[in-house]
């Protein structure tokens, strides 16, 4: 035991130093418990006012016994929230400490052989429309001439859609958070390697009939993609690896619109073609400071194709005519015939835009601070488990599996869990005919009922026939991967959920929510023979600029 005791800075004052009887009774009470030993440190005299600078303690609750940890808060994790504790753990009161030497994060885990799925059900196909009304004159509103609840032609004013989204998106923050906390106390994250956690298509979006003008459609773009990328680094900064294990988030994804370029109409005219964004951004709580592994902090993943039922008022009757013109080839991916979709966004006053069909949006790496790291999808973050992610209709014309452009932005392109995060595609074992190196296929559906859809398929390939067969995966606590009564975990939005700090509170309405649960058996071996034909020819994504005038033909 030290002899020297200090306060760890240079004393202000006499009454920092440790005198004579202090020291001799530190040496013969050493065997104290810490909290009347520091009592003895920082004095108790009442009425004394020590100098400015100088070095005082007040003892804090009672030191947990032995076996229980003091759960210290620490960077890059705030030390402000308070976290749930993992199941079974009693919450110790905490005190501020000053602490000397920081402790390393969990070591990420290497080739893991069991694999978490935590799935959020969420009908985000048709999102519940809480755009709320407001009186005539207030800041930034926008009044319109549209039906009301009745069906009655009326003046209407709406809040701003700045105001809107940023309420919707602090729902759907906390819904997400919710569901991950619920989740966990049923089945932690430690009882798993790693885990992944998975949310549908569209899950951050309202309904664009929701939208009354192209200006407000451009003002949200911004505002949607920046405040996507802040919620899901808030939300995995909740779950420290410490406390709940390794976990990826796939967070769902949100569908903007970016100008892109004009267009010379056949009448002369000019018109704005938009470039769709939807995104998904990957976050994770591994380490990114291992110099032996660096890993980015957050990832993009955006869609490359879009549907027909991508941008519409789908509530009111909205579509999109597939093609109305043809385009030249969008040299992000010219392997897909690109062509001009026009959709219609707002039944209600008629709000039209028109959509290349193949996007020119890329994937991106960045480190903790922001910064561009890459333009590719880092997806081998865990060593001996790649992944791939599928963004519903690209499934079928540009996926991960198959599509050489897709391929080429991803770091390691035989993966092993391939996710479809969708609205409106449904998994298809010909997919896999190339890929032996496929184990499992995870999808999740936000246009299936009002909870969606989610699953799990084990794929098998038979080197012998060479070809690839299916099975369901049965989810926790079910009966068989069809039980449509167990396994399934509903997700609390009312009051009732115990609030935490940076988590904001359920203020509208939303669809209900359950989350499923998997646990998967991964075959750590790498995979190598036929699939090494497929990603011998890889060419990488040409980054050309588009003129900023095309001629529709």
């Amino acid at each position: 035991m030290k002899i020297n005791f200090g306060t760890g800075r240079k004393p202000s004052s006499n009454t920092d130093q440790i005198s004579q009887l202090r020291r001799k009774l530190l040496m013969g009470c050493a065997w104290l418990p810490a909290a009347p030993l520091l009592a003895m440190l920082g004095g108790c005299n009442e009425g004394d006012t020590p100098d400015a600078g100088t070095s005082t303690f007040r003892s804090g609750p009672e030191v947990p016994p032995a076996n229980q940890s003091l759960n210290i808060g620490l960077p890059p994790y705030k030390t402000t929230d308070i976290l749930p504790p993992p199941p079974n753990q009693k919450t110790d009161a905490q005190t501020t400490v000053e602490v000397t030497h920081i402790p390393e994060q969990p070591p990420a885990p290497s080739k893991p052989k069991k694999v978490g799925i935590y799935s959020l059900q969420y009908n985000s196909f048709t999102q519940v429309s809480t755009r709320k009304t407001v009186k005539a004159g207030t800041h930034r509103s926008i009044s319109v001439i549209a039906p009301d609840q009745n069906g009655t032609t009326k003046l209407i004013t709406y809040e701003s859609i700045e105001d809107y989204l940023k309420r919707a998106l602090d729902n759907r923050l906390a819904l997400v958070y919710r569901a991950m906390v619920t989740a966990f106390e049923k089945h932690s994250p430690k009882e798993f390697d790693v885990s992944f956690f998975t949310v549908p298509e569209f899950f951050w979006n309202v309904p664009f009939g929701d939208f009354w003008t192209e200006a407000e459609l451009q003002a949200s773009t911004d505002l949607y993609l920046e405040t996507v990328t802040r919620n899901a680094r808030t939300l995995i900064s909740k779950f420290p690896a410490s406390q709940y294990g390794h976990i990826v988030l796939l967070p769902g994804t949100v569908a903007a619109l970016e100008p892109s370029f004009n267009v010379l109409k056949p009448d002369g005219t000019t018109g704005t073609i938009y470039n769709a964004a939807n995104h998904l951004v990957c976050t994770h709580n591994l380490p990114v400071n291992d110099k032996n592994y660096p890993r980015p902090a957050y990832m993009i993943w955006p869609k490359r194709v879009v549907s027909s039922i991508d941008y519409i008022d789908e509530a009111n009757g909205g579509s999109c005519k597939r093609s109305i013109a043809d385009l030249d080839k969008n040299p992000i991916n010219p392997g897909v015939n690109n062509v001009l979709k026009e959709c219609i966004l707002n039944t209600k006053n008629g709000l039209t835009v028109r959509i290349e069909y193949v996007s020119s949006s890329v994937a991106q790496s960045f480190d903790s601070q922001g910064k561009l790291l890459s333009n590719s999808f880092q997806n081998d973050i865990i060593d001996g488990l790649p992944f791939g992610i599928d963004i519903c209709l690209d499934y079928s014309e540009a996926s991960v599996q198959n599509d050489e452009f897709r391929i080429a932005q991803l770091d390691e392109r035989e993966f092993k869990l391939d996710f479809l995060i969708a609205a409106g595609m449904f998994l298809n074992v010909k997919n896999y005919a190339n890929t032996p190196y496929i184990q499992y296929a995870i999808r999740n559906e936000g246009y299936s009922g009002t909870t969606g859809q989610t699953e799990v398929w084990k794929l098998t390939y038979d080197e012998n026939k060479k070809t690839m067969s299916s099975k369901n995966a049965t989810p926790l606590d079910a009966k068989s991967a069809f039980d449509v009564e167990k396994g399934f975990i509903p997700v609390d939005q009312t009051d009732a959920f115990v609030e935490t700090p940076g988590i904001p509170k359920i203020l509208d309405k939303m669809n209900p929510g359950n989350v499923r649960i998997w646990s998967l058996d991964i075959d750590a071996q790498d995979a190598t023979g036929a699939a090494d034909a497929l990603v011998a020819s890889n060419p990488p994504a040409t980054m050309t600029k588009k003129s900023e005038i095309q001629i529709i033909k």
